[in-house]
Protein backbone atom coordinates (compact mmCIF):
# COMPACT_ATOMS: atom_id res chain seq x y z
CA UNK A 1 0.00 0.00 0.00
CA UNK A 2 1.32 3.26 -1.14
CA UNK A 3 0.66 6.61 0.49
CA UNK A 4 -2.51 8.09 -2.43
CA UNK A 5 -3.23 4.49 -4.08
CA UNK A 6 -6.08 5.44 -6.06
CA UNK A 7 -9.14 3.57 -3.87
CA UNK A 8 -12.45 2.47 -5.04
CA UNK A 9 -14.66 2.56 -2.29
CA UNK A 10 -14.49 3.93 1.15
CA UNK A 11 -14.14 0.42 2.82
CA UNK A 12 -10.76 0.93 1.31
CA UNK A 13 -9.67 3.56 3.63
CA UNK A 14 -10.04 1.41 6.83
CA UNK A 15 -6.30 0.30 7.63
CA UNK A 16 -4.34 2.29 5.94
CA UNK A 17 -1.41 4.05 6.89
CA UNK A 18 -2.01 7.47 9.35
CA UNK A 19 0.08 9.43 7.18
CA UNK A 20 -1.80 8.24 4.16
CA UNK A 21 -5.65 9.06 5.66
CA UNK A 22 -3.76 12.21 6.95
CA UNK A 23 -2.41 13.68 3.28
CA UNK A 24 -5.96 13.06 2.05
CA UNK A 25 -7.78 14.57 4.59
CA UNK A 26 -5.44 17.78 3.65
CA UNK A 27 -6.12 17.15 0.05
CA UNK A 28 -9.87 16.99 0.36
CA UNK A 29 -10.33 19.80 2.71
CA UNK A 30 -7.64 22.00 2.03
CA UNK A 31 -6.56 21.66 -1.74
CA UNK A 32 -7.08 25.00 -2.40
CA UNK A 33 -6.31 26.63 0.70
CA UNK A 34 -2.30 25.73 1.61
CA UNK A 35 -2.43 28.53 4.12
CA UNK A 36 -4.52 26.22 6.57
CA UNK A 37 -3.42 23.05 5.91
CA UNK A 38 -1.06 22.91 9.01
CA UNK A 39 -3.54 23.54 10.76
CA UNK A 40 -6.40 20.87 9.77
CA UNK A 41 -3.40 18.90 10.39
CA UNK A 42 -3.07 19.57 13.92
CA UNK A 43 -6.69 19.65 14.39
CA UNK A 44 -7.00 16.01 13.80
CA UNK A 45 -4.14 15.74 15.92
CA UNK A 46 -5.41 17.65 18.53
CA UNK A 47 -8.57 15.06 18.32
CA UNK A 48 -6.52 12.34 18.58
CA UNK A 49 -4.72 13.03 21.65
CA UNK A 50 -8.24 14.47 23.38
CA UNK A 51 -8.49 12.97 26.98
CA UNK A 52 -12.41 14.17 27.45
CA UNK A 53 -15.13 15.30 25.36
CA UNK A 54 -16.47 14.65 22.06
CA UNK A 55 -13.20 12.90 21.15
CA UNK A 56 -11.69 11.32 23.98
CA UNK A 57 -12.22 7.35 22.82
CA UNK A 58 -10.91 8.59 18.81
CA UNK A 59 -7.25 7.55 19.71
CA UNK A 60 -6.13 6.88 16.32
CA UNK A 61 -5.82 9.11 12.83
CA UNK A 62 -8.32 6.87 11.23
CA UNK A 63 -10.68 7.22 13.96
CA UNK A 64 -10.61 10.67 13.67
CA UNK A 65 -10.73 11.32 10.19
CA UNK A 66 -13.39 8.18 9.24
CA UNK A 67 -15.83 9.47 12.39
CA UNK A 68 -18.95 9.60 10.86
CA UNK A 69 -19.63 13.30 9.53
CA UNK A 70 -16.63 14.68 11.10
CA UNK A 71 -14.86 15.84 7.70
CA UNK A 72 -16.35 17.13 4.59
CA UNK A 73 -13.93 15.25 2.11
CA UNK A 74 -14.90 11.95 2.95
CA UNK A 75 -18.76 12.11 2.58
CA UNK A 76 -19.87 10.55 -0.02
CA UNK A 77 -20.46 13.56 -2.47
CA UNK A 78 -16.91 14.52 -1.91
CA UNK A 79 -15.31 11.38 -1.62
CA UNK A 80 -13.98 10.63 -5.21
CA UNK A 81 -11.26 13.70 -4.76
CA UNK A 82 -9.85 11.42 -1.44
CA UNK A 83 -9.98 7.85 -2.93
CA UNK A 84 -7.90 9.14 -6.17
CA UNK A 85 -5.61 11.69 -5.45
CA UNK A 86 -3.42 13.41 -8.28
CA UNK A 87 -0.67 12.42 -6.68
CA UNK A 88 1.81 14.30 -8.93
CA UNK A 89 0.31 17.36 -8.27
CA UNK A 90 2.22 20.04 -5.88
CA UNK A 91 -0.74 19.94 -3.66
CA UNK A 92 -0.60 16.37 -3.11
CA UNK A 93 2.95 16.62 -2.37
CA UNK A 94 2.97 19.29 0.01
CA UNK A 95 -0.02 16.94 2.09
CA UNK A 96 2.01 13.69 2.03
CA UNK A 97 5.12 16.39 3.71
CA UNK A 98 3.05 17.78 6.50
CA UNK A 99 1.52 14.05 7.23
CA UNK A 100 4.61 12.79 7.30
CA UNK A 101 6.65 15.24 9.17
CA UNK A 102 4.20 17.35 11.49
CA UNK A 103 5.96 17.48 13.88
CA UNK A 104 8.32 19.70 12.34
CA UNK A 105 6.10 22.15 12.01
CA UNK A 106 4.60 24.47 14.60
CA UNK A 107 1.23 24.02 15.50
CA UNK A 108 -0.85 27.59 14.30
CA UNK A 109 -4.17 26.79 16.06
CA UNK A 110 -3.19 25.43 19.78
CA UNK A 111 -5.73 23.24 20.87
CA UNK A 112 -8.58 24.15 18.29
CA UNK A 113 -10.85 20.97 17.43
CA UNK A 114 -13.06 22.67 14.90
CA UNK A 115 -12.92 24.64 12.41
CA UNK A 116 -14.83 25.58 9.14
CA UNK A 117 -14.66 28.29 6.19
CA UNK A 118 -14.19 31.39 7.34
CA UNK A 119 -16.95 33.16 5.43
CA UNK A 120 -19.14 30.03 6.87
CA UNK A 121 -18.37 30.98 10.50
CA UNK A 122 -18.85 34.49 9.44
CA UNK A 123 -21.94 34.32 8.73
CA UNK A 124 -23.45 31.39 11.56
CA UNK A 125 -21.91 33.34 14.21
CA UNK A 126 -23.00 35.95 16.26
CA UNK A 127 -22.36 38.34 19.44
CA UNK A 128 -24.84 38.44 22.38
CA UNK A 129 -24.51 40.07 25.27
CA UNK A 130 -20.49 40.37 24.83
CA UNK A 131 -20.49 36.59 23.99
CA UNK A 132 -19.72 35.09 20.57
CA UNK A 133 -22.00 32.03 18.96
CA UNK A 134 -21.66 29.82 16.11
CA UNK A 135 -24.59 28.20 14.61
CA UNK A 136 -23.29 24.66 13.37
CA UNK A 137 -25.14 23.93 9.67
CA UNK A 138 -28.27 22.15 10.56
CA UNK A 139 -27.32 21.73 14.25
CA UNK A 140 -26.91 23.29 16.87
CA UNK A 141 -25.85 26.70 18.53
CA UNK A 142 -22.66 26.77 20.72
CA UNK A 143 -20.62 29.36 22.85
CA UNK A 144 -17.42 30.08 21.07
CA UNK A 145 -14.61 29.85 23.95
CA UNK A 146 -11.57 30.51 21.57
CA UNK A 147 -10.74 31.38 17.47
CA UNK A 148 -8.06 31.74 15.27
CA UNK A 149 -8.26 32.26 11.66
CA UNK A 150 -5.82 31.09 8.87
CA UNK A 151 -6.22 30.88 5.32
CA UNK A 152 -9.62 30.42 4.37
CA UNK A 153 -10.29 28.37 7.59
CA UNK A 154 -11.56 29.64 11.23
CA UNK A 155 -10.13 27.29 14.01
CA UNK A 156 -12.32 26.96 17.02
CA UNK A 157 -13.25 25.84 20.57
CA UNK A 158 -16.47 26.08 21.90
CA UNK A 159 -18.36 25.26 25.69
Amino acid sequence: MAIGDKLTSRDQLYGRDSADLLARTLYGETENDSSSRVGVAYVVMNRKNATTGEFKNLNTVEAVVLQKNAFSCFWDSNLAKCLAPNTSSAVWKNCVNIAQNLSSFSNPIGDKLFYTVTSLFNNLSYTENGKLYYKFPGGRTVQITSKVALGAHTFFNYI
